[in-house]
């Protein structure tokens, strides 16, 4: 019997899309969404971190419900600047609304599996096309990614 996996509604991964190209943006070269994040995210969400899953889920609905308290719009939809201010303020623990999770544990951990993203071997999933790597100069042996 197959495992059920574990996927975000288009919601939340249009939040997830939007958050983690606030974190890594885009700029001579792919941010972090362009960069594979959300399929890496999405990978460990139905491996090592299944039981983070929840947080996640209670995590991305906090900051729509954080984008919806301040501007009365999708996360996703707001100009670069009002994502960021409202990530500041999650990461700040100055939040509008009543969370599940903490703002406190769940932004951390949402920074870190970005990171981890782009800046992964490629074979795991994220840095796609190895965009970090050529980015920091960096080549793997044989020179593919």
């Amino acid at each position: 019997m197959d495992p059920v996996t574990f996927a975000l509604s288009d919601l939340h991964l249009s939040t997830l899309r939007a958050a983690a190209d606030r974190i890594i943006p885009a700029d001579d070269y792919p941010g972090a969404a362009d960069a594979g994040a959300v399929e890496f995210i999405l990978r460990l969400l139905n491996t090592d971190l299944r039981g983070e899953q929840l947080t996640y889920v209670h995590g991305l609905a906090g900051i729509e419900a954080e984008s919806q308290a301040a501007y009365g719009r999708p996360f996703a939809s707001l100009p670069a600047h009002q994502k960021d201010g409202l990530l500041a303020n999650i990461e700040a623990d100055r939040v509008q609304t009543d969370w599940i999770v903490s703002p406190l544990a769940f932004f951390p951990m949402l920074v870190e599996h970005v990171l981890e993203s782009y800046y992964a071997d490629p074979q795991n999933g994220g840095n796609r096309d190895g965009v970090s790597w050529k980015m920091i100069g960096f080549r793997a042996e044989g020179g593919t990614w």
